[in-house]
């Protein structure tokens, strides 16, 4: 039997567009344009990582000030909902006893938060925030817990992914990376670590159909 990972942001969860104003508004409050154009790269990245980008990436940037502002405007305009065809795959995956993780750059407590605010935390038989990892995507390590936690071999293990990180990460898990691009369409490179590419998850349900 095969196991499902999902990332969470702009994967399973339609939260990124929010995360783009949020950066946007929290650069401009420090006098920088255009800093959410930056989140294609670092989707998948924990907190650490996409801190030291923006730093290195915008030298006169407080990083301190940026977070709280972010997370202020985030706090107050994201609602939090499925992508299309999210829940569909959850509840195909559930009855047909598969093993899910979670595994998700964002922090463990904005996960556990954002899957209660759509009430699908009882979907999960592992969560893995990037605070829990010391190296965050497109290092595996976020994956290789995951699968520990659910007790399966990495080799046993689809995962969903939008990001060129989050793909990288599962390939070098050395698992079955399968791209649900969200905001930014993936490039050549990332592509070939695919196992496949799909529109929207319930796309995936004819396949695993198959296998089970």
């Amino acid at each position: 039997m095969f196991s499902v990972i999902f990332d969470m942001d702009g994967t399973l969860l339609d939260t990124q567009k929010v995360v783009i104003s949020a950066w946007d508004y929290a650069g401009e409050n420090q006098g920088i344009v255009g800093v959410g154009n930056e989140i294609p790269n670092v989707c998948g990245m924990n907190k650490i990582g996409w801190s030291n980008y923006l730093c290195n990436k915008f030298p006169k940037l407080d990083i301190n000030s940026f977070i709280i502002d972010a997370g202020q405007y985030i706090s107050e305009n994201l609602v939090v909902k499925f992508m299309p065809g999210a829940e569909k795959l959850l509840k195909f995956l559930k009855k047909n006893n598969v093993k899910i993780a979670l595994a998700s750059g964002s922090s463990l407590n904005s996960v556990i938060h954002h899957l209660n605010e759509v009430s699908a935390v009882e979907y999960f038989d592992a969560i893995v925030g990037g605070n829990e990892v010391i190296n965050g995507k497109p290092a595996p390590d976020i994956f290789l817990l995951a699968a520990e936690r659910l007790g399966v071999k990495p080799c046993e293990c689809y995962v969903f992914e939008d990001s060129s990180n989050g793909i990288k990460a599962a390939y070098n898990a050395g698992m079955k990376p399968i791209g649900v691009p969200d905001i930014a369409k993936l490039d050549s490179e990332t592509k070939k670590f695919l196992f496949a590419e799909i529109g929207q998850l319930d796309e995936a349900i004819a396949v695993f159909e198959k296998m089970i």
